[in-house]
């Protein structure tokens, strides 16, 4: 199918009053979400240069993408994204296995990898569900991230494995859904995970800095600042986001993102968190400089999204409409691409620094 009718309903749409800039970016990106299901949930990846869906699937970009999809049925008073978010969660809880011996519950949807990072997706996703089953189950996930947690405040990214991949984004993401569980329901023991954390992973960051590192954490220790006003957490969130200004500023403050392509969505979202505190603490030349950061990171990504300029809309398929871009050279769309976007563009949006 052609986009020539969907275009002309979008522009006379557009003509009528709808939201403009970053709205409307967000408005599109929410479609191609609605314009790509298939029929468990959603396809990973679409060629809009091919017309084609690879026959390729990324379980927790998925489960990520599912995230952003109930946000966006809140921020856009969607019904239809919540519709799709139902069956999305349908979908990944018919992977829930409980470990009888050790007293949790797991996502094993790929057998063969039992990540960390699905156990933090599926609780943020139960937050946002209305499930009937959703206080139990989230509480055996929970046990779970807490079981992976050495006394040392590490935390295992693989269950039932030596496997030691993913160690810059599984814990992050575990963190942050453990402080959020934490907010709904005020279980000590998560808070205590995540203060127990805070030492080690401050500690890895100073001996292994990395942008992959930074927005995960800063998330996940942004709630945990919120809940505790422990300083040594603003400290970790404004070291880890000093570095990330450095790595893409010539001078002092100068950040342009362009060479990150559609990762400066993911750096933006944790630079949202940073500015907020800064802004909470009275940081007035941090406040500046990660708004600028921020609005550079917006500026960049809506660069990349379907139709860029020297593209006919019309010569695309509905499938292509609202998709980020890796890159202008990487023509790929993929879910984490489009939730790591109207995350980042709701975040902003909300904070007042884009229009």
């Amino acid at each position: 199918m052609k986009l020539r009718a969907l275009l002309f309903g979008f522009l006379l749409f557009s003509s009528c009053g709808a939201p403009s800039g970053a709205v409307a970016t967000i408005q599109a990106g929410g479609e191609w979400f609605l314009n790509n299901q298939n029929e468990s949930f959603i396809h990973y990846q679409y060629s809009p240069k091919t017309f084609f869906h690879p026959e390729k699937s990324h379980s927790m970009r998925e489960m990520g993408a599912l995230w952003s999809i109930y946000h966006l049925a809140d921020f856009l008073e969607d019904e239809r994204y919540e519709v799709l978010a139902e069956r999305g969660l349908h979908y990944f809880k018919s992977s829930l296995v409980q470990d009888e011996e050790n007293g949790f519950t797991y996502v094993n949807i790929t057998p063969e990898k039992v990540k960390l990072g699905y156990s933090a997706f599926m609780i943020l996703n139960l937050l946002e569900s209305e499930d009937p089953e959703k206080e139990e189950l989230m509480r055996e996930l929970a046990d779970g991230i807490l079981y992976a947690q050495a006394e040392n405040g590490e935390l295992d990214t693989f269950f039932y494995s030596d496997r030691a991949t993913g160690v810059d984004y599984y814990p992050g993401e575990a963190l942050l859904a453990l402080m959020s569980l934490y907010e709904h329901t005020g279980e000590p023991r998560y808070l205590e995970a995540v203060s127990k954390a805070l030492p080690y992973y401050e500690a890895y960051f100073k001996e292994n800095p990395n942008t992959a590192f930074v927005p995960w954490q800063t998330q996940a220790f942004f709630k945990y600042y919120e809940n505790t006003e422990e300083q040594a957490a603003a400290d970790f969130i404004f070291a880890m986001n000093d570095f990330m200004v450095q790595k893409f500023s010539e001078g002092q403050c100068d950040p342009n993102l362009n060479s990150a392509g559609i990762v400066a969505a993911v750096f933006s979202e944790g630079m949202n968190k940073a500015y907020e505190l800064a802004e909470r603490v009275g940081d007035e030349e941090r406040s500046r400089c990660y708004a600028r950061f921020i609005r550079n990171g917006a500026e960049k990504v809506m660069e990349l999204q379907f139709p860029m300029e020297d593209q006919n809309a019309e010569d695309f398929e509905a499938a292509a409409w609202g998709g980020f871009y890796g890159s202008k050279g990487d023509w790929l769309m993929q879910v984490d691409r489009n939730q790591h976007a109207v995350m980042a563009l709701m975040g902003a949006y909300e904070l007042g620094l884009i229009q």
